[in-house]
């Protein structure tokens, strides 16, 4: 599949260009907090019942987000 794009600036393109590295970012984001909330660890620490609440909101947010922009993880 081949496709032609037009950019007017080349911060434009950039963005187009690193698309793929913004994907992986945020996977492993979703990763990290999906660690958190399976293994109740912070670190090298057991996670307090405030830090494991956090991270769930946030993977919530951040999931939500994503859906809102049509998007996959």
């Amino acid at each position: 599949m081949k496709a032609t794009l037009h950019f007017d600036d080349s911060e434009e393109l950039q963005d187009a260009i690193d698309g793929w590295k913004w994907r992986l970012a945020v996977e492993d984001l979703d990763n990290e907090m999906r660690s958190v909330l399976k293994h109740g660890y912070w670190h090298n620490r057991e996670a307090t019942d405030v830090e494991i609440d956090v991270t769930e909101y946030w993977r919530e947010k951040l999931r939500e987000l994503v859906n809102d922009h049509n998007l996959n993880l």
